[in-house]
């Protein structure tokens, strides 16, 4: 590609700086001249993307590449308007063309780790965005999806997980710098609890939190919520009477944490350390005591997380608190889920009328690595007849189905025994979809979360492989809870003998469905009797700090 002019390069200001119109204007007045102009059709493309337009980007970075085929900042960016779209595949091609082309390029190597994320290769996208850091090292974007992607690889140890976790931590903690304790100026009334919710309407957290909010004692507790969305900035409809909620949008973590000292929390309760880039305000120290708790995958890496909320059967006592810097509290229960209130009935057993088996997984493809389908085709070939049915909006995508698919019928099953669906979007109607299966099954390394928690809701009972790491023990928790043991299986051999024994009992099926929505109602959905373990936990935290300040 030619060296852009100074009128494309003065575009590319206005384009970094906001002033869109100012941008496209001399981008369309260069076409004028030169229909082929590279740069400016490049940055067209880029005000197209800024403005949800991805189709039309795609359009605008395909021509320039027509001039300009090895600019692997257009491979890139055309990498990121295929994924806005859907089309993994593309987005692939793109963004290995562009690391290719140009190996020091992190958003090329980024844009290549979430297209394999999204194409169900868990593995090759920790790689890949590995392969981002060492272009950036301090990129946060890259760090934070290369943690959670490391989480679905089956080959990433607990003990890698917690190095790669300490090492983002260590460089967060240096950017932070040396951050004080808070002083408390009174010990007296009512502890004062906060919880933070970056962002909370694109993650799943306030289905676990809700029940927790409206179960607090407001009488022992001051409970805020410091948090972002996309709507007006009031109040979520989630956020009860009686709890008060911080609008936090546009405040950095430095300024959110100033905020939560002048407020005066006690202790802070990180309930979506998930993401990497959500866990910074606790470097930033804006409470005496803090904890991670309720929707995590790992150690948030930070030395200033005083405590995990655990359990001990995700954590064992004695085995796992070496991939931890934090203390461990273990509850009975590690978090609660928020009851569906609008979904269907419990159907009768599918089995029954089909003649057939259906197994399923509405989990997200990413999660179904190499051993978890060859488990599950081991499965299909052990019990004649059988379906397999996966639900999830990435199936959507023809690529991720066509790949997912192929897996399958390589293996020698056929293809109208794998059922796909994608995304349904009225609540009701998707838990619905549940009642065309018999029983769930739980992929690894990484299980379900939301999607354990609503099958059981709809009385489909998990097969769960109790896994080595947080997230892979978290479903087989679930069903100890339920003293369901007979569900959990210790390897992957046990886990097909499991399913193959299961699926032969319609009868013990049939009864187990019936009644396992009132039997999770009183364990798992008792919001109330976690919030009190969360409740005396903090009484209990915050009585040591006082002890020991």
């Amino acid at each position: 590609m030619n060296e852009p002019s100074a009128s494309i390069e003065a575009a590319f200001a206005h384009y970094r700086d906001g002033r869109l119109a100012d941008a496209i204007e001399i981008a369309e007045q260069a076409l004028r001249s030169d229909a082929d102009n590279a740069g400016a059709l490049h940055l067209l493309g880029l005000a197209a993307a800024a403005v949800g337009r991805p189709g039309d980007a795609v359009s605008y970075y395909a021509k320039a590449l027509l001039s300009a085929p090895a600019a692997a900042e257009i491979h890139t960016d055309l990498a990121a308007a295929y994924l806005t779209l859907g089309a993994a595949e593309d987005a692939r091609a793109q963004a290995g063309r562009a690391a290719a082309l140009d190996p020091g390029l992190g958003p090329a190597h980024y844009n290549l780790g979430n297209a394999l994320f999204a194409l169900g290769d868990a593995a090759a996208a920790a790689a890949a965005f590995q392969d981002a850091l060492q272009t950036e090292p301090g990129n946060d974007a890259f760090w934070s999806n290369h943690l959670f992607a490391l989480n679905f690889s089956a080959s990433a140890t607990p003990e890698k997980i917690f190095q790669r976790n300490r090492a983002w931590g260590e460089m967060a903690e240096a950017e932070a710098g040396k951050v004080s304790v808070p002083p408390v100026s009174e010990a007296e009334g009512p502890l004062r609890l906060a919880y933070y919710l970056p962002e909370l309407d694109s993650h799943v957290t306030p289905r676990f939190l809700e029940p927790v909010l409206r179960a607090h004692d407001l009488d022992a507790f001051q409970v805020r919520i410091y948090g972002s969305h996309s709507g007006a900035g009031g109040a979520p409809s989630f956020v009860p009477e009686g709890i008060a909620w911080v609008d936090a949008g546009g405040l950095t973590e430095a300024q959110l944490a100033r905020r939560m000292r002048a407020d005066a929390v006690h202790i802070l309760i990180h309930p979506c350390t998930f993401k990497a880039r959500y866990r910074r305000l606790l470097s930033h120290r804006p409470a005496p005591v803090q904890m991670a708790a309720i929707n995590l995958v790992s150690t948030t890496g930070l030395r200033a997380t005083d405590y995990l909320l655990t359990d001990a059967f995700v954590d064992p006592p004695g085995a796992s608190e070496q991939f931890y810097i934090e203390e461990l509290i273990r509850l009975p229960a590690f978090n609660t889920y928020r009851i569906p209130e609008a979904a269907p009935d419990v159907g009768p057993l599918p089995a029954a009328a089909n003649g057939f088996v259906t197994f399923g997984s509405f989990n997200n493809p990413a999660k179904l690595s190499p051993g978890t389908v060859l488990a599950w085709t081991e499965i299909l070939r052990a019990v004649p007849e059988s379906r397999l049915f996966l639900k999830h909006r990435a199936l959507d995508d023809a690529d991720v189905a066509a790949r997912l698919l192929s897996q399958f019928t390589g293996a020698g099953i056929d293809a109208g025994r794998i059922l796909m669906e994608g995304f349904t979007a009225d609540g009701a109607a998707y838990l619905d979809v549940y009642n065309r299966i018999d029983m769930a099954l739980d992929p690894f390394p990484f299980g379900g979360g939301t999607t354990s928690y609503e099958a059981l809701w709809m009385g489909v009972p998990v097969l769960s492989l109790t896994g080595k790491t947080f997230m892979g023990r978290l479903t087989a928790a679930l069903m100890g809870r339920l003293a369901l043991a007979e569900w959990t299986a210790a390897d992957e051999s046990g886990y097909v003998n499991s399913a193959v024994a299961l699926a032969a009992d319609l009868d013990a099926l049939a009864g187990l469905r019936a009644g396992l929505r009132e039997r999770a109602r009183t364990s798992l959905f008792d919001g109330a009797a976690f919030t009190r373990s969360l409740e005396a936990a903090c009484q209990d935290v915050w009585r040591r700090y006082l002890e020991n300040r």
